[in-house]
Formats: C-alpha cells, sequence, structure tokens
C-alpha cells in the first residue's frame, strides 16, 4: 500500500510539473529499496564517456586512445552543462548539433563520420549493458564522405624519392617501399630484429598489434649493410626519427611530402569535402605501391597478403592497383573464337 501511494503521489507531482527526473529516479530507487530489488543507477553522460574512454586507454594503441579521447573531450565540452544529465537524457539531437558544429568547425565528412562512430560505440556498451533503453546515436545522419584512391609511385618514382631525401628520410622511404610497413613503424625498426645474415626484418605493426617478419630486399640490404657499422650501436635503425610525431608542419608526414615535391613528383592533389585538398600521394602511398609492385610481377594475392599482413581480402584489394600492361597481359590470355 505504502508503495502505490508513492506511486500517486509521483505521478501527480509529475502531471503539474512539480518533479524534475532526478527527484523521479531517487523516488523510484526509495521504493525499490523498500521491496528489495535493485536500484537504478543511471551515470552522468560526462562519467560514462570518462570512464568509457578510460577502458579504451587500456585496450587502443596510444594513437588511437587519443584519437577517441579528442572526439570525447570535444563532445562533452559541446554538451556544455548538459554532459551532467542522466546518459539517458541523451538524444539524436545532441549528437546531430555536435557534428554540424564539427564540420563547420572544417572537419571532413570522413573525420565526422568516424566521430559518431566512436560515440555509437560507447553508448553501444551502455545500451548492451541495460543502462540505457536506445542508442541516440544510431539514428543520427552520417555526412557525406567522399572517397579518393590512393596513389602509386612505381619503382623508378621510387628511385627518385631515395635520391631526393636526406639522412634518415632515406632509410625510411627504402623501408616504406620494401617492407610495406607504415610510416610510425618505419620510424621505430630496431636493429636487433634485422638479421642481416639471414636477410629479414621483424617488425611490429602498431595498428594490428603483431609482430610481422619480411625477408630483406637485395636493395634494402645493401643499404642497411652500409649503414650498420655505423648506426648499430642506436636502438632503432633511424633514432632521430623515431621520437617524431606524424602531424604538425615539422611532422612526419609533411616532411615526406617536401621529398616528393624535391623529387620533383606529382603529390597528385584533389579536392576533398569541399573543405580541403587531399593528397594521393602520402607516405601511405609507398604502401599500396609495395602492394601494387608485388601483384605486378605476379605474386600470388595469399602470398601478398602474408607479407602485408592484410587479413581482408577486401581490404587488401584496396591496396592492389594493376598497371595497364599487367591488364593487357591478362586480357591477352583470354581465346579468341579462331582458336576454336
Amino acid at each position: 500500500m505504502g508503495v502505490a501511494l508513492e506511486w500517486e503521489r509521483v505521478d501527480k507531482k509529475t502531471a503539474t510539473g512539480e518533479m524534475v527526473e532526478t527527484q523521479v529516479r531517487r523516488v523510484i530507487n526509495d521504493i525499490l529499496e523498500k521491496v528489495g530489488e535493485s536500484i537504478i543507477e543511471i551515470p552522468t553522460i560526462r562519467k560514462w564517456f570518462k570512464e568509457w574512454m578510460e577502458e579504451k586507454e587500456a585496450s587502443k594503441t596510444e594513437k588511437t586512445a587519443e584519437r577517441y579521447e579528442a572526439v570525447v573531450d570535444a563532445f562533452i565540452k559541446h554538451l556544455d552543462q548538459r554532459a551532467d544529465k542522466s546518459l539517458a537524457a541523451l538524444v539524436p539531437r545532441d549528437i546531430q548539433a555536435f557534428v554540424a558544429k564539427r564540420q563547420k568547425a572544417g572537419l571532413s565528412g570522413t573525420t565526422a563520420n568516424l566521430d559518431v562512430k566512436i560515440i555509437r560505440s560507447a553508448l553501444n556498451r551502455a545500451r548492451r549493458q541495460g543502462i540505457i533503453q536506445t542508442n541516440p546515436a544510431e539514428a543520427v545522419d552520417l555526412p557525406q564522405k567522399r572517397s579518393v584512391e590512393r596513389g602509386v609511385f612505381n619503382p623508378t618514382e621510387v628511385g627518385m624519392l631515395v635520391g631526393a631525401a636526406e639522412n634518415e628520410w632515406k632509410t625510411v622511404v627504402m623501408f616504406g617501399f620494401y617492407t610495406g610497413a607504415r610510416l610510425g613503424d618505419c620510424t621505430k625498426m630496431e636493429w636487433e630484429k634485422v638479421d642481416l645474415a639471414k636477410e629479414t626484418i621483424q617488425f611490429f605493426e602498431t595498428k594490428t598489434r603483431k609482430w610481422n617478419t619480411v625477408p630483406i630486399h637485395p636493395e634494402l640490404l645493401r643499404h642497411l649493410s652500409k649503414i650498420a657499422d655505423v648506426d648499430r650501436a642506436q636502438k632503432y635503425v633511424t633514432p632521430h626519427m623515431a621520437g617524431l610525431g606524424p602531424g604538425g608542419r615539422h611532422g612526419l608526414s609533411e616532411g615526406f611530402k617536401r621529398i616528393v615535391v624535391k623529387a620533383g613528383l606529382d603529390l597528385q592533389t584533389v579536392e576533398g569535402d569541399g573543405i580541403r585538398n587531399i593528397s594521393k600521394r602520402t607516405f601511405h602511398a609507398l604502401r599500396h605501391s609495395f602492394t601494387s609492385a608485388l601483384a605486378n610481377a605476379g605474386v600470388a594475392p595469399e602470398l601478398r597478403m602474408k607479407l602485408t599482413g592484410h587479413k581482408s581480402a577486401k581490404v587488401h584489394g584496396g591496396y592492389t592497383h594493376l598497371e595497364m600492361d599487367t591488364l593487357r597481359t591478362a586480357i591477352k590470355k583470354l581465346p579468341s573464337p579462331s582458336d576454336k
């Protein structure tokens, strides 16, 4: 009877606007506690995202965790005082307004899409735990994004890049083309993992968090043998670049673009999402070049995937750019009617 009377009191006060959400939850918790049920605990938006972010920092790579943290911080800042409301109070228009604000600030559609996916991931966890019934981020319209096909460098152009590169950059460029490793991984190659006798090199793939061992190409072997006596005492093959980050005017990514220009090659810049231009020939293009050169040389897809560390044939296909001569040779293998 006491519980029923309490429900009636709450109903009347809610109808007249005298009771707000937090008071209703407190009353419901009191009722549940009296009947021996568990108390409803719904965290604030700020608290939930903070706890979720702490778990992600422990499981994701440092670079990925930083990306997640930047989005979460920006989202909480956007919500302002609403961030201290219940997680259940978050609605699609809150997230939609955040996306619109980010795009207005200059973010591309691709980046804004990733922002929504990060927020959606945090809220999906809350939904799975029964804290919220639906995920408001799933009702958000994702911005249109433009997919830009990555450019490639042919072997002659790679030689021009190596010739234009100076000091440690020369080694890093060669690592990029002859191992297919990503920029950050190329700068952190360790002498301890380079076996000049067996002609193999092992490196840690930061993105997949796995070790990959590949044979050393003869050209790369000659270069490493040449600098081994000088740099052997160092942990990293390129000790100075190992401590540099990818972003910023003086970051690794911009440094590579300057080498491309110095070599007299085209960056193949295309229009992005209407906000900024995008270069198709970044350092990552060397990874595409590595895969494509193997494909054009007739190396089987499964061997190429083994060398690049790709687990998905679909992803690997996006890295394979066949040259016209290779495609022309393949077409010529089709039998003509006169062959019958």
